[in-house]
């Protein structure tokens, strides 16, 4: 947690009335050049660090593909079927992408090699895109931040689009950290064994790079603690500047190759059918291929690293002798004394659980926070706060489907608390808590036909209080259009930030407003970035929903730091 005097005396201010007040919406910018736009944290000064999805107009090399080959050919026949059932025809062939570059010029050629490609994305063969990219907020716009991502020939000498990008963490003074991977290189002279012409492949050099970006924009790897001979892992997930002027970073290193991981590098990487590195990004893309423990690295005021100061943070288990398996653990955030919270894998009675464990680091042990059953039960640690309160969720089994609860976990007193979602089988899922003991993040509310919907929440700690958020702010109208479906930071004056759906005009793969056949424009919700600011007042008395409350019937899993926002597609099939 980021900390102020200044603005945790504010908080007190507010923590006593929080449900009487309503809340103020202001749109943050979102990206021009993508569909949807979130925040991943925000600093008490509100400077803030997100990502945005759905990139328009990345590059795609067609040069090397057969469009002779059944995969294509099948994918291409299954496309335009689909297509038209929904009376929304193509007009585009194989030869007019393979010759007549309709893929940079058609939006229907182009959404179907990007699938195309999305399908192949674990085969060295075929060229690696990603639409998501890594933003740093201004007063005006919301701007790329690239870390690793280079411009390639095969792409037009623009940026490669093959990288994944996320800035997870901005400290009080706007230092930044994230992790990146190396982008894609294509490699034309390999030939397979028993082939007499070359094969195209696409290879990397590492598979991901903790980075420290300096407040003026300067970006700092933070190196593994082991690298070897293919990159080795790292990510750092939280910063925190301490009151000295050095910075806490946390997250997670490779600290070795996996036996198991060994074995089968050994087995099926000989070089014959594929490069060696290429086949090592295919085991670390479908498998662990390192053992990845927790891991502290410690900059000092001019953001060089202190020798002795990163280090491994812990692990919840002890390697027995010959065990061969990967163990697994990381960080998550960090707070002003230096307690990490995260997961970890355990053992319970002599069993190794392969679930990782909700728990907190200190002084080089794992302390785990929940006492699991069964070994199939997992849990996660998302945030701590500076007087030592731990929240997260956890997954538990109700009638053969899993579901998610919220907790949080006093370190001082270890007491534990689960938290009281929306109803019954209501997943909730806690992203931050501030120093007053609120808590902000995403539950399910109702349901929308047979999907879930979900909704920001904030929890007083004290009362015990669960609201939906979207209660707090205006009645939906013309004039707002918006619904808040997850909260991400709470500050220590309570401001929010969050991400919200709005309904705006549909553009297509290439950045172009869609039509329909009368020629007016299509609609689509989108995610927007919002800072919610809590002014006096009481809640408005809005109508009442036309929708069920929800009881689960199928399971549903969510994915820490890319935030599962429920948007509906809103687009008018053209005739």
């Amino acid at each position: 947690m980021k900390y102020s005097l200044l603005a945790a005396s504010i908080g007190l201010c507010f923590s006593g009335q929080l449900f009487a007040a309503t809340y103020q919406l202001t749109e943050l910018p979102s990206h021009s050049s993508t569909t949807d736009t979130i925040i991943n944290d925000a600093n008490e000064s509100g400077e803030v660090v997100g990502r945005s999805s759905g990139l328009f107009n990345i590059k795609i090399d067609t040069s090397y593909i057969d469009f002779n080959d059944d995969s294509i050919t099948s994918s291409y026949d299954q496309f335009k079927t689909a297509r038209e059932r929904i009376e929304d025809p193509i007009n585009f062939t194989l030869d007019d992408i393979k010759n007549n570059n309709a893929a940079a010029t058609d939006p229907d050629a182009h959404e179907f090699m990007r699938s195309y490609l999305n399908t192949r994305s674990g085969n060295g063969e075929f060229q690696k895109i990603n639409s998501g990219i890594s933003v740093i907020f201004s007063a005006t716009s919301a701007d790329e931040k690239v870390l690793f991502d280079e411009q390639r020939e095969y792409t037009g000498n623009e940026l490669s689009r093959s990288v994944t990008t996320y800035i997870s963490g901005i400290a009080s003074d706007g230092a930044m950290v994230g992790w990146g991977t190396a982008p894609y290189s294509k490699r034309t002279d390999f030939v397979k064994d028993g082939e007499s012409d070359p094969t195209v492949f696409f290879e990397r050099a590492f598979s991901s790079r903790a980075v420290f970006i300096t407040p003026g924009g300067e970006l700092v790897e933070l190196p593994p603690a082991f690298v070897g001979e293919y990159g080795g892992f790292s990510t750092a997930n939280h910063v925190e500047k301490l009151d000295d002027g050095t910075y806490l970073v946390v997250g997670q290193t490779s600290t070795d190759v996996a036996i198991d991981g060994q074995q089968r590098f050994d087995d099926i990487c000989n070089g014959d059918s594929k490069p060696v590195n290429v086949c090592v990004w295919e085991l670390q893309n479908g498998s662990i291929y390192y053992n990845r423990h927790a891991y502290q690295w410690k900059l000092d005021a001019n953001f060089n690293l202190i020798e002795g100061e990163s280090k491994l943070l812990g692990l919840g288990i002890v390697r027995e002798e010959d065990e061969e398996r990967v163990h697994l653990g990381t960080a998550i955030a960090v707070n002003q004394a230096g307690y990490a919270v995260g997961h970890s894998q355990t053992r319970k009675d002599d069993r190794f659980i392969s679930r990782q464990r909700a728990g907190y680091y200190k002084d080089g042990q794992f302390a785990q926070i929940i006492d699991h059953v069964e070994g199939y039960e997992s849990s996660r640690g998302v945030d701590i706060n500076n007087n030592n309160i731990v929240v997260g969720y956890r997954f538990d089994e109700l009638n053969s489907f899993e579901q998610v609860k919220g907790y949080y976990y006093d370190i001082n007193n270890k007491s534990f608390t689960e938290m009281t979602s929306f109803f019954n089988s209501s997943d909730l899922y806690p992203r931050d808590i501030n120093d007053a003991g609120i808590i902000v993040g995403q539950a399910e509310v109702t349901s929308i036909g047979d999907t879930p919907r979900r909704e920001a929440f904030i929890y007083d700690i004290a009362t015990s209080e669960l609201k939906n958020i979207n209660d707090l702010l205006p009645c939906p109208s013309d004039d707002f259009n918006y619904r808040v479906g997850d909260a991400v930071k709470i500050t220590e004056d309570n401001r929010i930030f969050a991400v919200a759906s709005k309904t705006v005009k549909r553009r297509d793969n290439l950045g172009n407003v869609t039509k329909d056949s009368s020629g007016n424009d299509e609609y689509e919700s989108v995610a927007v970035p919002v800072l919610l600011t809590p002014i006096s007042g009481e809640p408005e008395q809005c109508p009442v929903e036309e929708a069920e409350t929800y009881e689960r019937s199928s399971a549903s899993f969510g994915i820490f730091g890319l935030l599962a926002l429920p948007l509906l597609m809103l687009r008018r099939r053209r005739k």
